[in-house]
């Protein structure tokens, strides 16, 4: 079955046109292009409007928003023009190899997953995933996010019925998507393939502005999407590691008076049961010795992992 591919756009045509050329090179020709631009600058709009029209494909459809959104609702809007059942998002700034649609031509039921990924990092150098048990759910429950929203190919009626991306997280909103359809299919597979598209990640510390927008989509993945029905005891337990992920880009912004966003989230998982009492003392003092420039970031970042991040 052909494939709808999804790509939400901001202020990067280079992307689209690296993209674009990858498509042009696939084995499989039998795809559609959708972009959502989400209100880029009024001249790379025009840019791209033109470009997509000397282009005369009509595989491609381009739709620009009316005001700033996010890249969930422009996901979720690309799947409301995607023509085909099988859906896949790719971002501006990913890389697809000539056998990337073929490859994804395979039967399956809810959504499938190509574990195998490539990272390229902002030197230029790949890195691979790590093998995987399979266990997918308890990697994302304990922050360890071991495939990018590229990874998976959705049916279309299994992503409505699912309900979609998550407008309303700043951050975390493959995650988040991610562990909702795990809990809530048995009918998907996992391929073992070899790897045939890499994603581009940025360092924490390149980011501007990166700290409370981690925390407040924590804050509301914890206190009100996550489906803690579903999870055992166990799972429960795996949680803390979205908190150690929390002091983790505290540490990485150097920005020590917005440490107050990283205690609210270690409250919150204290009252919900997911550290206990011990745990949350331990968490307030290090905060605390770290704002006061008693610890250093090293030595905050050492007391964190032993006490919040889960053990493998």
């Amino acid at each position: 079955m052909p494939i709808s591919i999804i790509t939400p756009h901001y202020n990067d045509p280079k992307g689209l046109e690296q993209i674009y050329k990858c498509l042009l090179e696939q084995r499989e020709q039998s795809w559609q292009w959708v972009i959502v631009d989400d209100f880029s600058d009024i001249t790379i709009q025009r840019e791209i409007q033109d470009w997509c029209h000397r282009l005369n494909d009509n595989r491609i459809k381009l739709s620009c928003n009316k005001e700033k959104s996010n890249a969930s609702v422009c996901r979720n809007l690309g799947a409301d023009f995607a023509l085909y059942e099988n859906l896949v998002f790719l971002d501006a700034d990913d890389i697809i190899t000539p056998n990337f649609i073929d490859k994804r031509l395979l039967d399956f039921n809810d959504f499938m997953v190509f574990k195998n990924t490539g990272t390229i990092d902002q030197n230029k150098q790949t890195q691979f995933s790590p093998k995987l048990t399979d266990n997918y759910l308890d990697y994302f429950l304990q922050a360890r996010f071991i495939w990018p929203i590229t990874a998976i190919v959705w049916k279309k009626s299994f992503f409505y019925a699912i309900g979609k991306f998550n407008p309303k997280l700043p951050r975390l909103q493959d995650v988040e998507l991610a562990i909702r359809a795990l809990q809530n299919s048995k009918n998907f597979i996992v391929v073992d393939n070899e790897v045939d598209f890499y994603y581009n990640v940025r360092p924490i510390r390149s980011r501007k502005n990166f700290l409370k927008p981690v925390c407040d989509a924590t804050y509301i993945f914890i206190d009100e999407l996550l489906q803690t029905q579903q999870i055992t005891s166990y799972q429960h337990s795996l949680l803390k590691g979205y908190y150690f992920m929390c002091t983790r880009y505290l540490e990485r912004s150097e920005n020590k008076r917005e440490a107050h966003l990283v205690f609210r989230n270690l409250w919150l998982f204290y009252k919900k049961g997911y550290v206990h009492f011990f745990q949350f003392l331990i968490g307030a003092v290090c905060l605390n010795l770290y704002k006061w420039n008693v610890l250093s970031g090293t030595q905050f970042l050492r007391f964190n992992r032993f006490v919040f991040k889960p053990k493998r």
